[in-house]
């Protein structure tokens, strides 16, 4: 049987023995994460304990009560709040100011990240311009069956955490802002809780591309995340996005956002989100996205071209990224019948291109003497062990099947 990715996001802002094996592959995933946010240009992000407490407690909860979301119910065991807030509170921190990113089913962190990176407004949880600190759980349990890992992220900032520290006297003439913090009755100067935010965020570049310039071994899928900014497609490209730092920026104007190919034909198949046309009211009128509808191609470059206009000047940027390939022989199938001779103890790889928005791998048929797994929903590796009998094999994928010739 073949378990596929499922993700989840949550993003909050002013109060918006049971056989599991509990294992750390938090380090991983902070450093994995940091390398990515550095290379974007955004500050590193700290780690926090109590955050990280209260990833680990959601994380924990997930696994032992199959549940791939966000929320958790009072009446169950390892209950430590209903939503991201209440548990970061539960745990500790002081601000409310936290947003959270899961995944579950992912096999390391590597592959968690990338996953919630691909949906969009995942993505913008973890490039988040005011967010400097993590707390990062993990837990899993042994048979690979329903919800068999889980990646917690709860992010906030240091200075919504040290402001909801401290008290501050009321004065006439000073706006207050209240309810961010554990003590729900601390009120907080505007101006001061501006201050501090806007110091985080002149640490970061004034403009953030996804995928950064050169970036190699980016995923060239986005299969589905909720909300949905595609809803009627299943399977669609790894998104590009542009966001302008809040503390630079007031207004921007796209003027143009494009995608070529490494023979410089432009993907024409696209969908431009904004702030305007955003169904979920997502994006800020910072935030652009150039969504391709159709997966783009394993092991190939491609270059973006972005202009617009902020506050009055003309902005430019053009650059590059390859996409990743998995490792073995590769096999592109186009065909509803296909035939490939292989040889044993060889890895192969079964891109089956999509045909239409939602065209997945439905299930597999295989033997039990063959090794067979899942990279993505389009894509699967095999490899026909030395001792295999028969000469030759199908392999039945949805409506679509592979003869394979063993050598």
């Amino acid at each position: 049987m073949l378990f596929f990715r499922f993700l989840c996001i949550y993003a909050l802002f002013f109060a918006f023995s049971f056989g599991i094996v509990w294992a750390d592959k938090t380090s991983e995933a902070f450093a994995y994460l940091n390398s990515l946010r550095k290379n974007s240009g955004l500050v590193a992000l700290k780690t926090n304990t109590l955050l990280q407490k209260a990833a680990k407690n959601h994380a924990r909860y997930l696994i032992r009560h199959q549940n791939g979301g966000h929320y958790e119910d009072q009446k169950k065991a390892g209950f430590t709040g209903v939503t991201p807030t209440d548990r970061v509170l539960y745990a500790g921190y002081a601000s409310k100011a936290v947003m959270e990113n899961v995944s579950v089913n992912t096999k390391n962190a590597e592959e968690s990240i990338d996953t919630l990176l691909a949906g969009i407004y995942h993505r913008f949880v973890f490039l988040n311009f005011e967010k400097d600190e993590i707390g990062i759980g993990y837990a899993s349990k042994q048979e690979r069956k329903g919800f068999f890992s889980a990646y917690v992220y709860d992010l906030g900032s240091t200075a919504a955490n040290a402001l909801c520290k401290t008290s501050y006297p009321m004065q006439n003439g000073v706006y207050y802002i209240q309810n961010i913090c554990k003590n729900a009755s601390l009120a907080i100067p505007n101006a001061l809780y501006q201050q501090k935010e806007d110091e985080i965020r002149q640490k970061n570049s004034d403009i953030i591309m996804y995928p950064y310039a050169n970036q190699h071994n980016v995923p060239p899928v986005f299969f589905d995340e909720s909300p949905d900014p595609l809803p009627e497609y299943k399977v669609s490209g790894f998104p590009i996005s542009v966001q302008f730092n809040p503390s630079r920026f007031n207004e921007v104007k796209l003027i143009k956002f494009q995608l070529f190919d490494e023979k410089q034909k432009e993907i024409k198949r696209k969908k431009i989100l904004t702030h305007q046309n955003d169904m979920h009211r997502r994006f800020t009128p910072l935030q652009f996205a150039l969504m391709p509808l159709k997966r783009l191609e394993y092991g190939k470059t491609y270059r973006v071209k972005f202009e617009a206009l902020c506050d009055g000047k003309a902005v430019k940027r053009y650059w590059k990224f390859t996409t990743s390939k998995p490792e073995g022989k590769f096999h592109k199938i186009t065909q509803k019948h296909t035939t490939l001779k292989i040889k044993k103890g060889q890895k192969n790889v079964f891109y089956f291109e999509p045909k239409h928005p939602k065209d997945l791998l439905a299930c597999v048929s295989y033997t039990t003497g063959i090794r067979i797994g899942c990279i993505d929903q389009n894509t699967l590796w095999a490899t026909v062990p030395l001792d295999f009998p028969d000469q030759s094999y199908v392999l039945k994928a949805g409506n679509r099947s592979v003869k394979l010739l063993i050598d």
